[in-house]
């Protein structure tokens, strides 16, 4: 018995003795080759250190857009060419974190050299979960990622714009600048100022063990952060312009609010809006919603500028010797071979000279005048002078809007061009269309006597360490030659307007406003129909400044379909530039 337990002991452990030989074997000999060098590839694990995006701030150096760290884990490349191993971490992952990832996933976004993001730890609990079972998961690594953050908002996002991840072009250009988890410009200034605010990424060359534990540092290359922009804008400002016309109720608009004597931005707003923090979590939503928060209406949306248009033509008149006392009478129509053309009042204005007509925005004056002393050459030259017709040179991309003469008209409509075009153009219809932008700095023209700043965002750049590396200055874009008293002559009609005109809603006892009123027609159908579809209804424009007798800004409304100029965007500008008032931001800039 005890002989055949013994030969029974023996047997098994013979047997057991040849299989660790034939185990030791094959490790060794067999596949020794493959494991040594699996060990020296496995040996230095590469890590990005991501770098900082740049800050960007408003004038005062209040942060609208920063970066903060936001965790992830990742999959060693070099551990993909061990099947079973990453078989066994996709399953500890889905069991840890609840997540569903495929061997072939992964293989499709494997490149042998760049960590696979694996997922963006949500919370707290799962950077615990991760550490906690880091043993399960050999491999698989903790990194920061950056992710931007933007405290205003909706409010600035057709100034700042978003980020996103770079496409492959962008990782050429700037492939010793930035991986994949990088952030680039996507929109608005992010876009625009990516050279200045992208950094550069750093890289450590970690001595991983066996199981994938950290020993040591082999190489490190620190990051660079990006340069810090500093914005014109005055968040206080851009505040209150969003919020006022958010309360207005109205659904689609534009405001802009520029520093009359440099032409500074110190507010952009475009409604609605859209809130880049969210930006792709509701993206599909943004690019449903017919209003089409996405789009810039400031800057790329054109409009018939409507009765705006007449301060600079008023200027273009008094070049041509027409003399403030002289007029027409106004019955309420003007006729022109076998047309007639209405003024908006229809039992007319009686006498009118040009203050007169800016004030109560006659528009037979404007026929009258503008057909026989201008027409459509010197219209355009005038309007051109104002920086109408082009896109104007700045920081975000603007539409050039349309400036029409007898060549454009045969050229894109295959049509002469009529004695009704001019009189048309005259008041700000037909075929004549302008951006906000450009309505602001005719306005900006007249408060100058004649000289237009060029528009701009920025202020300053700074570099990391907070060195002063780039200042702006004022630069004049365009000037308008004409004597100061022409210029006095429409400012002071201008603020008629407010007093006694048709911008008397934009009168205010806390401050002198002054302004032109718009009324920009979309159809043929008469406005006054209170079925009118909304798409059909009327622009509403007022473009103006303030104060009258030292004037600081340069404020411009535009209610998209909104209806009247007068009963519209003029109350909306009073209610933005009496909060400046009340809340004392004016006091700045005196």
């Amino acid at each position: 018995m005890k002989r055949r337990n013994f030969i029974l002991f023996f047997v098994l452990s013979f047997v057991l003795y040849l299989i660790l030989v034939f185990r030791l074997f094959y490790l060794q000999v067999l596949k020794g080759n493959y494991y040594k060098d699996l060990s020296k590839r496995n040996y230095i694990r590469r890590r990005i250190i991501y770098s900082q995006r740049g800050d960007i701030l408003d004038r005062h150096y209040k942060k609208l857009a920063y970066d903060v760290p936001e965790y992830a884990i990742f999959l060693d490349p070099k551990i993909m060419q061990e099947k079973e191993v990453v078989e066994q971490t996709l399953k500890n992952l889905r069991e840890i974190f609840g997540i569903e990832i495929s061997t072939q996933s992964l293989l499709d976004k494997y490149n042998s050299i760049e960590p696979v993001l694996i997922k963006k730890l949500a919370d707290q609990s799962e950077i615990d979960a991760f550490y906690n079972n880091s043993y399960r998961l050999p491999g698989v690594f903790i990194n920061t990622i950056p992710k931007r953050f933007y405290p205003m908002g909706e409010e600035c996002a057709h100034i700042i714009g978003y980020v996103g991840y770079p496409t492959k072009k962008q990782l050429e250009v700037y492939k010793d600048r930035i991986s994949h988890q990088s952030l680039v410009g996507r929109q608005g200034l992010e876009k625009a100022l990516e050279e200045s605010l992208q950094g550069a990424v750093g890289a450590e060359e970690l001595i991983v063990n066996a199981v994938g534990k950290v020993v040591g540092v082999y190489k490190q290359t620190n990051p660079k952060r990006g340069n810090t922009v500093v914005l014109t804008v005055d968040s206080r400002i851009q505040k209150i312009a969003y919020e006022v016309f958010k309360e207005s109720g109205h659904k689609a608009g534009a405001i802009l609010i520029l520093k009359a004597d440099s032409g500074e931005v110190l507010a952009l707003v475009s409604y609605p809006s859209y809130d880049p923090n969210k930006i792709y979590q509701m993206w599909d939503e943004y690019q449903k919603d017919p209003l089409n928060p996405l789009f810039n209406r400031t800057l790329q949306a054109y409009y018939p500028p409507g009765s705006v248009i007449k301060v600079g033509l008023a200027v273009g008149l008094l070049q041509q010797g027409v003399s403030i006392k002289e007029g027409v009478v106004c019955k309420g129509s003007f006729p022109l071979g076998n047309r007639v053309f209405y003024c908006w009042k229809r039992d007319g204005h009686g006498w009118v000279n040009l203050k007169t007509a800016i004030r109560d925005s006659c528009d037979v004056y404007f026929y009258h005048y503008c057909y026989y002393k201008l027409g459509p050459r010197k219209m355009e030259s005038i309007l051109r002078q104002f920086s109408f017709g082009e896109s104007v040179p700045f920081e975000l991309p603007n539409s050039s809007g349309i400036l029409p003469n007898p060549e454009w008209k045969r050229k894109n409509k295959k049509e002469p061009w009529y004695g009704g075009d001019t009189v048309n153009m005259s008041i700000g219809q037909g075929h004549l269309k302008a951006t906000l932008l450009q309505q602001c700095l005719m306005v900006m023209g007249i408060v100058n006597d004649g000289v237009i700043y060029r528009p701009t965002l920025i202020k300053e750049v700074r570099d990391p360490n907070g060195r002063l590396i780039w200042k702006n200055k004022k630069v004049v874009y365009k000037v308008v030659k004409a004597p100061p008293e022409y210029f006095a002559i429409v400012r002071e009609a201008m603020r008629d307007v407010v007093r006694s005109g048709t911008g008397l809603l934009a009168n205010s006892p806390m401050a002198e406003i002054a302004g032109k009123t718009g009324t920009a027609q979309v159809a043929a159908i008469s406005a006054r129909r209170k079925t009118l579809p909304y798409r059909l209804r009327d622009h509403a424009w007022f473009v103006g400044f303030y104060p009258y007798r030292n004037p600081h800004f340069i404020i411009g409304v535009l209610v998209e379909h909104g209806g009247s100029g007068g009963g519209v965007a003029a109350p909306i500008a009073r209610r933005i530039i009496e909060r400046i008032q009340m809340e004392g931001i004016h006091k700045e800039f005196t």
